[in-house]
């Protein structure tokens, strides 16, 4: 394809650093001076996999122009500015996800978008394979449309895995509705990044607070709980999913999601469940919670983390940025500083646990 800048993608950076000398130099000290030197042992960790990074080609944005609706922060993403950031972060790889809205534009809009940004974010894996990765984007709430791009993202595109949205409309990814989406997921064995949205019920409901502030975290709750409850994960077990910025509320909220139930989540501390009846799982909720994995996206706070790491092991938690919006920089800082893992749990959310989900990544 021609739609991206001329580049063999043989080199990590503008400065022609090969990979090999980069995690042995930049990489493998990155962490140390993100942390100002001080010497930790988790400064040590490096090589990064980001599961949670967005990318916008041109088309991405004239869509949004189109339709006369401002899509982005002033800091809009660019491909030079992404690669010096993960540089500088030391991240290896970042698995691209993008945006297909479910409320602009015609089905067939949707769906062209749909085929545009997965096939510029499959150029940019050919053209950087040892940096990108690619979570392809699916047209919710178009069922026909979501099943028909699911099977082109993986048999053409080769894509690593989806990205789908929290909810579309006034229904969340556990519906019924969308269950054959579910099942062409099931049957491929998918990983799923579940990003977040602003369902059209709860829009603007507080003056001067953005959708994102609020909503984002809760609708992603609202999607756990649709998975769970809605009995997605039980009749397909194979679906892997990501739920971003490390489950929402969903920590906060684990006496409500235990319902029925109970938990030791600090040694003699019995956490019961909320008296509502509900259709629980028959291997309890915080079973499906822990096979359920989390990203770090905008909540890699000590505070956020603690509670997280509280629910879910180490083992279900992947290092994700939420890159253009955030930082990779700010974000490995953020968890290395917090102090909330040792440096065996930092390997497993930098990178290990990506490695055991996208096997093809244990070799770049």
């Amino acid at each position: 394809m021609s739609i991206l800048p001329n580049d063999s993608g043989r080199n990590l950076s503008r400065s022609g650093v090969t990979r090999r000398a980069w995690l042995h130099g930049c990489g493998a000290a990155g962490l140390l001076a993100l942390s100002g030197g001080i010497g930790r042992a988790a400064s040590r960790v490096s090589g990064f996999i980001d599961v949670h990074n967005h990318y916008a080609p041109p088309e991405f944005l004239q869509f949004y122009k189109n339709h006369r609706i401002d899509p982005l922060p002033s800091a809009a993403w660019d491909l030079q500015r992404q690669l010096g950031d993960m540089d500088r972060a030391g991240v290896a790889v970042a698995m691209l996800s993008s945006f297909t809205p479910y409320d602009v534009g015609t089905i067939a809009e949707r769906r062209a978008l749909s085929r545009t940004l997965n096939e510029y974010g499959a150029a940019l894996v050919q053209q950087y394979p040892k940096r990108f990765g690619l979570l392809a984007t699916i047209p919710l709430p178009d069922v026909d449309g979501c099943v028909a791009e699911i099977a082109f993202a993986y048999d053409h595109l080769h894509a690593d895995g989806i990205m789908a949205y929290t909810s579309a409309g006034d229904r969340w990814i556990g519906h019924a509705d969308f269950d054959p989406i579910h099942r062409e997921l099931d049957r491929r064995r998918a990983i799923v990044l579940v990003h977040p949205s602003a369902p059209l019920c709860c829009r603007g409901l507080v003056p001067g607070v953005p959708d994102p502030i609020i909503e984002f975290p809760t609708d992603t709750s609202r999607a756990i709980a649709s998975l769970i409850f809605g009995g997605v994960t039980q009749r397909f077990p194979d679906i892997r999913f990501i739920l971003s910025h490390g489950g929402g509320s969903m920590p906060f909220l684990i006496e409500r999601f235990l319902s029925g139930s109970q938990a030791e989540f600090v040694p003699g501390v019995i956490t019961e469940g909320a008296k509502v009846p509900m259709n629980v799982p028959a291997n309890g909720t915080l079973n499906e919670l822990r096979r359920m994995y989390y990203d770090t996206a905008t909540i890699s706070n000590p505070v956020a983390m603690r509670a997280l790491k509280s629910v879910v092991t180490p083992s279900q938690i992947m290092f994700g940025t939420d890159f253009w919006y955030v930082s990779a920089e700010y974000t490995a800082r953020s968890l290395v500083d917090g102090q909330v893992f040792n440096e065996d749990e930092l390997r497993q959310i930098a990178y290990l646990n990506a490695q055991r989900m996208f096997p093809r990544l244990k070799g770049l």
